[in-house]
Order: C-alpha cells, then sequence, then structure tokens
C-alpha cells in the first residue's frame, strides 16, 4: 500500500450527505510534496491521482486488486470523471476519503469520491467516476460477473454483519 494513505474505518460527517452508510475510507495528510508548484495549496493534478490512488485501493479491499485483474486480462478504466474542487488544502491539513458506487452498468460502474477535511468538516473536493470493465484482448468493454459486484455492494453492509 502507498504509505500517504492510512485505510481506516472513517465516520463522514453527516453534514456532507452521502448516499451511503458504510462507504471505503482512508485518511491522508498534506504533505509539501503534494501542494502546486505555483500555489502553496494541493493542486487539482494531486486530487486526480488520489481519486485513482483511492479506487485502486478500494478494488484491492474488494479482491480485485490491479495485479488480480491483469492475471485475468481484464482491467477497470476510466471513461469520465467529473470533479467539483469545493475548498482549498494546506500542506499538515489531516483529510478524509470516502469512496462507494452509485450505479452499476452491465460493464460499468459510477464510483463516487469524498474528501474532506477532517478538522474542519468541509468538503474538500466531491468527484463522479465512470469506469468501464475491460477486455485486455480485444479492448473492448466486457460484462463483470455476479462475484464482482457482490464484492462492490459489500460496501452497504455494516461492518459488524461482514
Amino acid at each position: 500500500m502507498n504509505s500517504e494513505f492510512k485505510v481506516e474505518k472513517l465516520i463522514v460527517p453527516a453534514s456532507l450527505e452521502i448516499a451511503v452508510q458504510y462507504p471505503f475510507t482512508l485518511s491522508l495528510i498534506v504533505t509539501q510534496a503534494n501542494l502546486s508548484s505555483t500555489i502553496a495549496h494541493v493542486s487539482n493534478v494531486e486530487y486526480l491521482r488520489w481519486i485513482d490512488r483511492i479506487s485502486d485501493l478500494h478494488g484491492t479491499s474488494c479482491g480485485q486488486s490491479r495485479q488480480q485483474l491483469l492475471a485475468q486480462e481484464r482491467m477497470w478504466f476510466v471513461s469520465r470523471h467529473e470533479i467539483d474542487y469545493l475548498a482549498e488544502a494546506f500542506a499538515q491539513d489531516r483529510l478524509g476519503c470516502a469512496t462507494w458506487f452509485s450505479k452499476f452498468g452491465r460493464t460499468t460502474v459510477q464510483r463516487e469520491t469524498l474528501i474532506w477535511n477532517r478538522d474542519q468538516g468541509i468538503a474538500i473536493c466531491r468527484a463522479s467516476s465512470r469506469w468501464v470493465f475491460m477486455d485486455l484482448k480485444t479492448r473492448k468493454p466486457t460484462r463483470f460477473d455476479d462475484m464482482q459486484v457482490k464484492s462492490f455492494q459489500l460496501l452497504a453492509i455494516p461492518p459488524s454483519e461482514v
């Protein structure tokens, strides 16, 4: 695991209104390396990198690491990111990150991501991303199986029941 993120159960502040009760959560402390070279705040490129990394860590927690998918000659590709930058983040800020799925298609999933300031309880960034499950041989979308959907849907179950 990348050491910048710590996978841990965090409570998303109710005021931030997310659609699931038990999202996959991580924590992060902003470092100088995360800041823009022009302005001393987190750059938009860094948020995009975090969104990708959060997705990767969540997939791994569901038993679908990139290595496992490669062995099956399958991979998730992003087809669309929509990112709303809502506030700034600075060095030493303690951030929380949450991700969950809002929609399942035959070959796609819609992933939501929230990044918030844990000390101020405010949303920093919200993203909605569409991911397509691809066959690496044909380079075409392919259906994912029921076991994959089931592993993703575990997010909706309280941790004590998993």
